[in-house]
């Protein structure tokens, strides 16, 4: 019997958030059992869950069975970094105005450093909103998928640019006043300095660095 699709839904975006928000790491092999357990459902809707997000590529088939979170490479960086970046300006041609959620986005505006979840979330609702212009559903769709790839990337890059949020509220001032050149020339940049140093952000990912603080809920144990 096919789990009640509230239950289906809210589980396969848990799990999901825990992948985003690095509380299942890279690496780390997931046993439907045992996430069921702490979950409190029962296995269908994890096991569901589970291989919609294989579709999605932030979970992968493990060959002892299961499931795994993919780990990240520095090349497997470089490729996303530079699909996304092409994604991006390439929506820069559509006229169409764009559309989304800017409350992450407009979180840059505030005095002060952000929390790294936060930049992540400012990178994914502006990029995602300037990828809006073609009216596409599946070039939007493709945008944000390559995000979430890069969600703990992101998470990570606080502690290795010094810089993140002037970047991002610098392609959000130009996306305000439309300047499309600018905005192309800036988002390059942008994604060229990640490229660059695809390397040291992978380091830091599989260093599992503690300083980043991510988790807000218990995490899930070792299985």
């Amino acid at each position: 019997m096919s789990p009640e699709p509230v239950t289906a839904d809210r589980i396969y975006r848990r799990l999901k958030q825990d992948v985003l928000d690095g509380i299942l790491r890279p690496g780390t092999p997931l046993v439907v059992q045992a996430l069921a357990d702490h979950y409190g459902v029962s296995i269908s809707p994890v096991r569901d869950s589970a291989h919609q997000l294989v579709g999605e590529q932030l979970l992968a088939s493990n060959q002892g069975g299961g499931f795994v979170v993919p780990l990240v490479t520095a090349d497997m960086l470089r490729d996303l970094y530079t699909w996304h970046g092409y994604l991006v300006r390439h929506a820069l041609k559509a006229r169409a105005p764009a559309q989304g959620d800017l409350v992450p986005i407009e979180a840059l505006e505030r005095h002060g450093p952000l929390h790294p979840r936060q930049l992540r979330d400012a990178a994914s609702s502006l990029f995602s909103f300037i990828g809006s212009r073609p009216k596409n559903a599946v070039h939007s769709r493709a945008i944000l998928m390559a995000g979430d790839r890069l969600a703990i990337a992101r998470l990570h890059e606080p502690l290795v640019f010094d810089n993140v949020q002037e970047e991002l509220l610098s392609i959000w001032n130009l996306t305000k006043i439309g300047r499309d050149a600018a905005i192309r020339e800036a988002i390059w940049a942008y994604h060229r300095r990640r490229i660059r140093r695809a390397s040291t952000v992978g380091h830091r990912i599989l260093s599992n660095v503690s300083s980043l603080n991510i988790p807000t809920r218990q995490k899930i144990p070792q299985i």
